[in-house]
């Protein structure tokens, strides 16, 4: 009987749920339609019904009636000043004749009449289901407060706030008769007559809208504010030309840095709603949101900056940059950064807008324009037919633009080239032979395949340097990550009281527990930026003292609590140390005159698969205590086959690996995955190694040098381009990874070395 008295209940709830959906939309549901399927609820969902419109008497739904008599004071008058003190005003106003207009997430939208200016105004209410709930109206709050502090021509005027007699907050504003920036893109694109022309007015409208747009945004991070949701269904496009950003529901509050406080405007620090601690991190429509809004990252300039290319991307070709069967799937794409170009999308849109889009929606924030008015002056050079830099352009571009700019020179030199073309086209009938005709035409054939032969070896010299610098990238990352952890004041407590106690003992006696806690949340917090099999902890006699993940295999992992005293990642000279020397060595530190190494190949004792490590010392003390000593190192192995470098290059190392004593170990092929010691190991040939080892002890770029080599995994001879993995921010030795990346492409018919 309780559980059937339940039910009735929820299935009341879900009709009058339904019955105030249809009113925030302005349509009109009968208590019989409502109740088709449950006509036995009639009696009670009626008697409910009829309550709500009685406390709804003032203030109504469109369905019923227009809202009329709306007022509200929006500013409270103070009692009890002194004579001397200037007095507080109070402005009321009546809004009248309130119809439905829009809904969003958090609140719906009417236009009404404000009777004692005689003009319209557009109100919105917080949506009912939401008035009662406090995160709700603190975004509700937020979004008024700074709608109305940030006075600016791409942001609504606010006219006021208050609250509706049954205490629904809302706030009056400047009613913008006009439609969204999105609509705008559908109509350009359903009309099939314009959708490629790149030149047209209703295109250059379309990006002077978002130079626009960007313009608000940079104001916006000027007074320290992020948006977190900037979409082209969020963009007003009015009938006089205005550009208007909306709905700030989810914006927050930054530190500005000095990039943003040159400007000269003033921080803006909300008295009400969000901050960067308490919003909901992630919030915001995911097919716009950059990567670390995604994954719910700390919320930056960098994150709207994001946001405004992927606004772009839609303008170029009229879909949204990413998309998904699931949330999951769509925010999925977005950390990993598959996204497509715009033109895989739209053919013909032009390279340079291409260019923008791709700078602005970069993986790495630091990689983004640095502010949205660069962005916007981008553009704006864009529109203005004049050079970006983030745009590589062609020899016809730039004098195609050059005819553009100068069109009496270049009609002149037009008709002077074309009389001289037709006499020597006349001269050339007269004179030529077919056999010369031939000749010629074949020489140029020739020539055509050698300079399409030229650029496909520099492509593939550019690509090896390109992936070069990507993996340097990468290895700093790596080591820096390592670097900042090591110096961390708990792990260098817990490693002295920790080598105390086992050099005490004589053995590994000592309590880990902290020691792993701490470096199980050090490698949670670096997983999205460090990808290795596991982290651990060496004490300052080569003890294993702590390792993440812990368990391996079902099992805790056998390496804790041995001695790697003899390991190349601990000691950094180049190879394992036999037993014999190990004893006869007493000088074994970890990283003796080393801050940061990669290890030479060896098999792991837990996983039996291939890896190196990096590692990176353990000091006593910062940097600036004198006398500092190492205690220990904080390593990460990586296995082979882990590099990314892409489906059509091969990774090496030039120095000598733990297995067989020889040069020239293949460190990751694309045809290869994670492999184990006692497989058949690929070495390049000695001739390969020898010009790798000459590039890496030169120290300088390859300039895009080609040669043939042999492909020791596809057993093929292939052309390559080799270049050197070098750190370029370290200093010697550690800037030398012994590394060397080796891009390859079939082999022509005839290649000539």
């Amino acid at each position: 009987m309780v559980a059937a008295l339940m039910s009735d209940e929820s299935a009341i709830d879900d009709l009058l749920d339904q019955w105030e959906s249809a009113i925030e939309r302005g349509e009109t549901l009968s208590v019989d339609d409502l109740c088709h399927d449950q006509p036995d609820l009639k009696a009670e969902v009626s008697r409910q019904i009829s309550a709500l419109q009685a406390m709804d008497q003032h203030i109504q739904d469109p369905a019923d009636r227009p809202l009329d008599g709306l007022g509200g004071n929006l500013f409270s008058v103070a009692t009890g000043r002194s004579a001397t003190e200037p007095p507080m005003l109070a402005f009321e106003t009546d809004v009248d004749d309130l119809v439905f207009h829009a809904k969003g997430g958090l609140g719906a939208v009417y236009v009404g009449g404000d009777r004692q200016l005689n003009r319209r105004v557009a109100v919105k209410f917080i949506h009912r289901a939401l008035a009662s709930d406090k995160e709700s109206c603190d975004r509700f709050q937020l979004e008024a407060e700074v709608t109305g502090r940030l006075e600016h021509p791409g942001v609504i005027p606010m006219y006021g706030v208050g609250k509706s007699e049954d205490g629904r907050p809302f706030y009056a504003m400047r009613f913008i008769d006009g439609h969204t920036l999105d609509e705008a893109i559908r109509r350009f694109y359903g009309d099939s007559s314009r959708r490629e022309q790149w030149q047209s007015i209703e295109f250059r409208r379309l990006l002077q809208c978002f130079v626009s747009i960007c313009e608000t945004i940079a104001y916006a991070h000027n007074r320290g504010i992020v948006h977190r949701d900037i979409k082209p269904d969020n963009v007003l496009l009015g009938r006089y030309g205005e550009t208007i950003v909306v709905d700030w529901g989810l914006a927050v509050p930054v530190i500005r840095d000095e990039r943003f406080r040159i400007s000269g405007e003033q921080t803006l620090l909300p008295r009400s709603g969000s901050s960067p601690s308490n919003s909901s991190r992630g919030a915001g429509t995911p097919a716009y949101m950059s990567p670390e809004q995604a994954s719910e990252l700390a919320p930056t300039p960098a994150s709207d900056i994001y946001s405004l290319g992927a606004t772009l991307f839609k303008v170029l070709t009229g879909r949204p940059p990413v998309s998904g069967e699931s949330l999951q799937e769509i925010k999925t794409n977005v950390i990993e950064g598959r996204l497509p170009r715009p033109t895989d999308l739209r053919r013909g849109v032009p390279g340079a807008l291409e260019a923008i889009c791709r700078k602005a929606m970069s993986l790495n924030p630091n990689d983004r324009y640095t502010t949205a008015i660069d962005l916007a002056r981008d553009v704006e050079r864009h529109l203005a037919d004049e050079p970006i830099e983030v745009y590589r352009e062609s020899a016809s571009q730039t004098v195609g633009r050059s005819i553009r700019r100068h069109r009496l020179a270049a009609f002149v030199a037009f008709i002077g080239l074309t009389g001289c073309l037709f006499i020597a086209g006349l001269a050339s009938v007269w004179l030529a032979s077919s056999a010369r005709e031939e000749s010629q035409a074949r020489g140029k054939a020739e020539a055509a395949t050698k300079n399409a032969e030229l650029a496909r070896r520099q492509n593939l010299g550019a690509s090896s340097m390109f992936l070069a610098k990507s993996l340097s990238h990468e290895v700093d990352l790596r080591w820096r990550i390592l670097e900042a952890e090591a110096a961390s004041p708990s792990l260098r407590q817990l490693m002295t009281e920790i080598n105390q106690i086992n050099l005490a003992a004589g053995k590994a006696a000592a309590d880990t527990t902290e020691l792993q806690r701490w470096v199980e949340k050090r490698w949670i917090a670096n997983s999205n930026a460090f990808r290795s099999t596991c982290w651990a902890i060496n004490g300052i006699d080569g003890t294993q003292v702590a390792r993440v993940p812990e368990i391996v295999n079902g099992k805790r992992a056998s390496s804790l609590g041995n001695n790697y005293r003899h390991r190349d990642y601990f000691h950094g000279e180049g190879r394992d140390f036999t037993n014999a020397e190990l004893h006869s060595r007493n000088d074994v530190v970890p990283l003796a005159e080393k801050d940061v190494y990669v290890s030479a190949v060896f098999e792991s004792v837990n996983t039996k698969t291939l890896m190196v490590t990096f590692s990176v010392p353990i000091w006593s003390g910062p940097p600036e205590e004198v006398g500092r000593h190492r205690i220990g190192i904080l390593a990460a192995p990586v296995e082979l086959g882990d590099f990314g470098v892409g489906k059509n290059a091969m990774l090496a190392d030039t120095r000598k690996d733990q297995l067989n004593g020889a040069a020239g170990l293949v460190l990751h092929h694309p045809d290869l995955g994670k492999r184990h010691e006692g497989e058949e190991l690929p070495y390049l040939d000695q001739a390969t190694l020898d010009v790798a080892r000459r590039l890496t002890e030169s120290d300088l770029n390859n300039p895009g040098l080609t040669r043939t080599f042999y492909d020791p995994v596809t057993k093929q001879e292939r052309l390559s381009s080799i270049e050197p993995v070098m750190i370029r921010g370290r200093k010697h030795p550690e800037r030398e990874t012994g590394w060397v990346v080796i891009a390859m492409e079939q082999l022509p018919e005839h290649v000539d070395e």
